[in-house]
């Protein structure tokens, strides 16, 4: 029987000295390093919306449909959404019936 170790590096400082440090909301296990006090997913899941998909939510609210709508269907967070749609727009205060952010 074959074992392998993974041994698990912060990406900051180089150093092997991590402990854990609870779960992320998706439930990936977090980790602390003892260095430089950074923390940590030790497993990152990666981007998870394609540039694709993020074109398709901005079409959807350039087609009038509304924040809650979008995020009922496509099962973004609103923030999300407003954020994509700012850089889309080049200027997030062009929401529709939002008040510029200060």
């Amino acid at each position: 029987m074959l074992s392998t170790t993974i041994v698990h590096v912060c990406a900051r400082c180089g150093s092997d000295s991590i402990r854990k440090n609870g779960h992320a909301e998706n439930g990936g296990q977090r980790a602390k390093c003892l260095a430089c006090q950074r923390t940590f997913i030790l497993q990152p899941q990666g981007k998870r919306y394609d540039q694709r998909f993020k074109d398709q939510v901005v079409a959807a609210y350039q087609d009038r449909m509304s924040i809650r709508g979008i995020t009922r269907t496509f099962g973004v967070c609103y923030k999300t959404v407003s954020r994509w749609v700012g850089q889309k727009s080049g200027d997030s205060a062009r929401l529709r019936g939002h008040a510029p952010a200060r």
